[in-house]
């Protein structure tokens, strides 16, 4: 199924935000706003932070996986393609995850990680902790075998991700996914037929999601958007600039009411923790982004064609690396020049080149399992063929 390009420049333009985000955590933790001089002080006063709010960008990869795991099916109907979508979605995540879990444990093995020291020097105990690690590993206590459990399905079904800190997301994706694939059966049929039924399934799911865990919100809420899609109600090209727009502003929103977000001061509510409030301010402001980019009559030529592919394919490579070269080159450069800003530029430049072979194994590893798995696709198919012919 082919690929919408803007939704893959969409999905590329995040994983860049949330390395920004990884970024300035490790050599600039003063700016995040969540260390001692508090959000008031930092950038989360500005609108400029939306392209450094990672916390953000995650839920608009959430909403986007939601969108995009069912869309074959959205258009088939053919509950085969439902199964095969969920019997594939472990091995098609864990692929790329296992390389880089396996490549950080050899870092932990010949002692190329520096960012304890590099943490001290820059005053960031995010990184001092090696992106908050529940685990702190040596080159005597990283294993072979642990890395390998850890990246072929310890992370997917049990959320373990210390190794690397950016698999913290996997155990919300792959269990999330599961979700979609659950729902979605009875969210189309009613769609046909009643919709006014459809919105209370979805709204079902998004309250088994808050029961189990708020950020699972973002998974049923990204159905919605065929249920929005389904109906006759355009944007015009104004309109839907505008959308973005404001949705660009939302995903800016770290959970507090400072600076240019003081408006969203009421929401700080007793009980609802910051994390919280950013979690379904951003749930909101992603769906609309994807609503109004899906809906535009004539996207621009940047949003479409090669460059915005080539964004999409990088993408999640480029989650996956970025914190093993932070905790590594970065932290090396900065240790080694006595300057944030080299370690930090070092950081990203090495990510986006060390992302690149992870890239090119993702592009064949995904097209592995999509070959394997149309076999099975297509064995089903001719053996259902031969069933009904002996009817």
């Amino acid at each position: 199924m082919n690929k919408d390009d803007s939704l893959e420049f969409v999905r590329g333009v995040a994983s860049i935000v949330v390395m920004f985000w990884h970024v300035t955590l490790a050599f600039a933790p003063s700016q995040s706003g969540i260390f001692a001089n508090g959000p008031a002080d930092s950038l989360q006063t500005s609108l400029l932070f939306v392209v450094l709010n990672g916390k953000s960008a995650v839920f608009l990869f959430f909403v986007l996986s939601s969108f995009v795991l069912v869309k074959r099916y959205y258009k088939s109907r053919e509950p085969r393609d439902l199964l095969v979508g969920a019997l594939k979605r472990l091995p098609r995540l864990a692929g790329p995850v296992l390389v880089t879990v396996v490549f950080s444990c050899l870092l932990f093995k010949l002692d190329l990680y520096f960012f304890r020291d590099a943490g001290a020097l820059s005053g960031s105990p995010w990184l001092t902790d090696f992106a908050s690690a529940s685990k702190m590993l040596s080159p005597d206590t990283a294993s072979f075998l642990d890395a390998f459990n850890q990246g072929a399905w310890r992370t997917f079904i049990f959320g373990d991700y210390y190794y690397d800190g950016s698999l913290w997301t996997m155990w919300f994706e792959f269990w999330g996914s599961l979700m979609v694939f659950a729902l979605a059966p009875a969210i189309f049929a009613f769609q046909d037929r009643i919709p006014l039924l459809s919105w209370f399934v979805l709204l079902t799911g998004v309250f088994i999601a808050l029961l189990v865990n708020f950020i699972f919100v973002a998974f049923p809420v990204g159905l919605s958007l065929y249920l929005l899609l389904g109906r006759k109600f355009r944007p015009n090209m104004w309109s839907g600039i505008a959308i973005i727009a404001v949705s660009l502003v939302i995903l800016g929103y770290a959970g507090n009411g400072v600076g240019i977000y003081r408006p969203l001061a009421v929401l700080e509510i007793d009980g609802l923790s910051d994390y919280r409030r950013q979690a379904y301010v951003a749930t909101l402001g992603s769906l609309m982004l994807v609503y109004a980019v899906l809906t535009l009559e004539r996207p621009p030529s940047w949003l479409t064609g090669k460059a915005a592919r080539f964004l999409g394919d990088l993408s999640f490579p480029l989650y996956l690396v970025h914190i093993p070269v932070i905790g590594s080159l970065g932290s090396w450069v900065l240790l080694t020049s006595g300057s944030v800003a080299l370690g930090a530029t070092a950081a990203m430049l090495g990510s986006i080149v060390a992302a690149l072979p992870l890239m090119a194994f993702n592009n064949r590893w995904v097209a592995l399992i999509a070959g394997l798995f149309s076999r099975f696709r297509h064995r089903s198919v001719m053996a259902t063929a031969r069933d009904a012919a002996h009817i």
